[in-house]
């Protein structure tokens, strides 16, 4: 009889699926049974696909028990049949693989077996393996061991075990590995509480437990089902030849599991992490590396000078109670470090219990480092206590943790924190696109994606964000609805929460409530003040983005000095996992390097491929990193993980399906050892993410990893995440908190650059926040983009900005100062309908135009001849040719200007006595 393996044949379409058996049918009969081992996928609709040898078509197999049955209609011969057919039911990046239903009845009489010729899969990625063949239930409790080599992967219990050979079970690994291997636990009752123990030095069972993305050590307690196979994934620095693993529940005896060690005579200098299938690397789930004090650049250290606490650009001055009694921006309109104060408080901030008055003995410093500095205060009102803790980063991040407790039962008009805020002109957030201020009048709902409004001006704002202790990071990106936004119930209380904005203050009230004796409410509060750092326009127009794999020969034609590594190419094949091509990768970025050029990867933690190799280790955590959802998907996902998970991205290219990460979980611990690998090993230079999935604390760390580099790079792409999928989200307040250490903007998919100015300036080209981006859907709009200093990019799409490249180098644009319409110092103005920009440079200044107007207009310039350090009478206004986009023409300073989109002028001339 032939052995149940699956061999690897390629065949087309891939619609015929990704398993095949192939039979031969030696006698007439009506009916024949295919013997098809494999736990059968999920959803599978019980139907296959018979073609003859040569092809054709003779119809559907139907399941039966332990296989398939068809009718041989060409008699006998040799027959294929494709079990695992499906057709796609959604779009080729979200696929959902619906497997053929049955057609037609089989035939009545008795079914024949025919001979099994061969098992084959697709691809090696998609063959069976003997994991997946199940044996039948046993009773009692067992505890298997098994190596790295043959991951656990489904919950039946794989006939592998019951097959092999008794004894020990042996592990190979070379000298100096840590080394991975599991324990699978399978009972005919009800598993509870499964522990293990091991007398290896630094013996971890990741299954069980481990250190979070924040640091802290935890556990988990584990139960198990009857008759599921639960793996518990392990690992130790290997010194031993021989061990032994203790495997305990309760209500039953322990278990041992021997295992022996085959070392090789080869020495790991790395524990073994230069090969990911090792699995050596899972010791990076409990990392704690880059979570430290250092300050990346270019902040500068939180300073203390009394009530008075200083970072770049900022300083926060404390009120008695310990709360903001003013904010201050010392940022310039233009975005660069100035001595000027800008307020962005009227008033002190307040938190308020209407007819309490507070009593605070002040607050006081706990500690203090070039990092942060925290400091704690305490209220009394009645039986009312508040207990106020204080952290103020260096980045800008205000952090405060109010926690209102009663010592007796209390019933309260209300709770709520009042912000009085400046004459700030724009907001963004709480149902609000980026725009003009407005009076605001909002309230929570699970199915928005909204806990934060930033309200600022262009050098000088606040992001205000509301949370309570049990908050978790959605997911977002097309799945927000799959994992929403917990409610605060502090702020939320049942629905009578809510925020107002007016032009005098914000107020975040919770409503009218009782509260019990002995009740604790936390009132989490994030004041996050912008801008976060000077933008750098010598930078920005300097790096020019060649989105694409393509030879460095390419790139430098083009003109660019940065290369975007996507995914779903040679060198970087899988989503979100670049470690299976690192020689090839390698080889391509030092290429770039020895071009001049810089190399950033895609790399990010929102989905994962499930090509890599953790993935069963990951799958045995539960849902701590792989997010739950409904199933379904790619048939990959279908046949090999089944139920309870969230499919994902599919990329065409190389075949790739992936599934969607938890918001927060040890994977980003990972995620940075990850990311420092490829620094050390590969010599990237920066990273590109399409969107994120992790907060700020990561996000320092991945800064602090990419400060190995002398001239780091990280660049943030997103989608317009406001609409009702993603739960109405602007994706530049979503991702505000990230901002800090964020080079570039790609803002992108969806945004509508027919868009007011006003939502120009404040969601899309980051210059608020301290960042500059680039502009992706359809090409952008060159004209409006660079008055914000946006172009496209080269990555194969729509727009080209090589001829404004080229411009750029002509008018020696990098070593200009950038004044926006924004700007009180802005030498160009222009009719109300459009908006000028000028980049104003020794020998001359180039004039950005973007038109509002529907269609052909003109404009009217207004010059400041002695802000450009020119003579009126001598000054010449030309537009200068910028290929596809505008013809050379010379006009005058006093007649209306031409404008179609837009125009870009150069105007120049012998300077005058008065200079900028």
């Amino acid at each position: 009889m032939l052995q149940p393996h699956e061999a690897v044949s390629f065949w087309a379409p891939a619609e015929l699926g990704n398993h095949r058996v192939t039979v031969l049918v030696e006698a007439e009969s009506p009916l024949v049974t295919v013997p098809v081992p494999w736990i059968p996928p999920q959803r599978h609709r019980g139907s296959g696909l018979v073609r003859t040898a040569d092809g054709e078509e003779i119809g559907r197999a139907h399941a039966v028990p332990g296989g398939y049955a068809f009718a041989p209609t060409r008699g006998r011969g040799r027959y294929v049949l494709y079990y695992t057919a499906y057709e796609n039911a959604a779009t080729p990046q979200y696929p959902q693989h619906e497997y053929l239903p049955p057609a037609g009845d089989l035939p009545e009489g008795p079914s024949a077996r025919c001979v099994v010729e061969s098992y084959e899969a697709r691809t090696e990625h998609d063959r069976y393996t003997d994991m997946e063949r199940p044996a039948p239930a046993r009773e009692g409790f067992f505890a298997f061991g098994e190596s790295r080599e043959h991951p656990i992967r489904t919950r039946a219990l794989p006939a592998r075990w019951l097959e092999r050979e008794p004894g020990p079970v042996r592990l190979r690994a070379d000298r100096g590995d840590h080394l991975a291997f599991q324990i699978g636990v399978y009972g005919s009752r009800p598993l509870r509480d499964v522990r293990v123990e091991c007398d290896l030095p630094g013996f971890t069972c990741y299954t069980l437990g481990g250190t979070d993305h924040l640091g802290r050590d935890f556990t988990r307690r584990l139960d198990v089902s009857a008759h599921t196979v639960q793996a518990l994934w392990c690992g130790a620095l290997i010194s031993e030849s021989e061990f032994t693993v203790r495997v305990f529940t309760e209500g039953e005896q322990p278990l041992t599991v021997d295992f022996v060690v085959e070392l090789s005579d080869r020495t790991s200098d790395d524990h073994g992490d230069g090969d990911p299938a090792k699995l050596s690397r899972l010791r990076w789930l409990d990392s704690r590396r880059f979570a430290d004090d250092t300050v990346v650049r270019p902040f500068t250290p939180v300073t203390v000078d009394g009530a008075r606490l200083g970072v770049l650009g900022r300083t926060v001055t404390l009120g008695s109670d310990g709360l903001p009694a003013a904010l201050t921006s010392y940022f310039t309109p233009e975005v660069t470090l100035g001595q000027e104060a800008v307020q962005v408080l009227s008033g002190p901030v307040g938190f308020e219990v209407p007819g309490h008055a507070w009593a605070s003995d002040g607050w006081r410093i706990t500690s203090r480092s070039a990092a942060a500095v925290t400091w704690v205060s305490r209220w009394r009102a009645g039986d009312l206590t508040l207990d106020l803790d204080g952290r103020l980063e260096f980045d800008g991040t205000l952090d405060y943790r109010l926690e209102l407790s009663a010592e007796a039962d209390a019933d309260l008009d209300d709770t709520r924190l009042s912000v009085p805020l400046a004459a700030l002109p724009y907001q963004m957030g709480l149902g609000r696109p980026g725009g003009a201020r407005a009076d605001l009048d909002w309230r929570w709902d699970v199915s928005h994606n909204q806990d934060a409004l930033w309200v600022g001006a262009v050098n000088a704002g606040v992001q205000v964000r509301l949370s309570d202790e049990h908050y978790t990071r959605p997911l977002n990106t097309n799945f927000y609805h799959q994992r929403p936004l917990v409610l605060p119930g502090s702020w939320h209380n049942g629905g009578r929460g809510g925020v107002r904005l007016d032009d005098e203050r914000l107020l975040c009230y919770g409503g009218p409530r009782r509260m019990a004796a002995g009740e604790r409410l936390r009132f989490d509060v994030r004041l996050t003040l912008t801008p976060f750092k000077p933008i750098d326009t010598v930078a920005h127009f300097r790096e020019r983005y060649f989105h694409a794999y393509r030879p460095a020969s390419e790139v430098l034609e083009a003109g660019a000095t940065v290369v975007n590594t996507h995914h779903a190419t040679e060198v970087n094949p899988y989503i979100n996992y670049p470690f299976l091509a690192t020689d090839r990768l390698r080889e391509y970025v030092d290429e770039l390097h020895a071009a001049g050029l810089r190399s950033k990867v895609y790399y990010t933690v929102r989905e994962l491929t499930t090509r890599a190799p953790e993935l069963w280790a990951l799958l045995s955590l539960g849902d701590e990193v792989l997010a739950a959802g409904p199933g379904g998907g790619a048939a990959w996902s279908r046949e090999h993980v089944g139920d309870g998970r969230l499919p994902a991205w599919f990329a065409t290219a190389t075949d790739d399906s992936s599934l969607i990460t938890s918001g927060q979980s040890r994977w980003h611990n990972f995620y940075v050892e990850g990311l420092d690998w490829l620094v050390r090993n590969v010599g990237v230079d920066g990273i590109y993410l399409d969107d994120l999935g992790f907060d700020r604390e990561v996000m320092k760390r991945v800064r602090r990893v990419l400060d190995q580099r002398p001239a780091p790079l990280i660049d943030l792409h997103s989608a317009n995440q406001f609409n009702a999928k993603d739960g109405f989200a602007s994706s530049a307040n979503l991702y505000l908190e990230h901002l800090p250490y964020v080079d570039r903007l790609w803002f992108g998919e969806y945004f509508d650059y027919s868009a007011h100015p006003d939502q120009w300036l404040v969601e899309t080209c980051g210059i608020p926040f301290g960042v500059m981006g680039d502009m992706l859907q359809d090409g952008g709009h060159p004209w409006r983009g660079l008055v914000y200093g946006m172009t496209s990019r080269v990555y194969g799409g729509d727009g080209d900005p090589r001829s404004m490249w080229r411009l750029f180098d002509a008018c020696d644009l990098p070593s200009a100062a950038m004044y926006g319409y924004w700007s009180p110092s802005a030498p160009v103005r222009v009719s109300s309908q459009a908006r000028a920009t000028t980049y104003v440079g020794s020998s001359g200044s180039l004039v950005a135009i973007g038109s509002w107007f529907d269609g052909p207009a003109e404009v009217k310039l207004e010059i400041d001849w002695d802000a450009l350090g020119l003579d009126p009478r001598t000054a010449v206004v030309r537009s200068p040719a910028v290929e596809g986009l505008q013809e050379a023409a010379l006009f005058s300073a006093y007649k209306p200007v031409p404008v179609e989109g837009g125009r870009v002028l150069w105007i120049s001339g012998p300077r005058s006595r008065s200079s900028r």
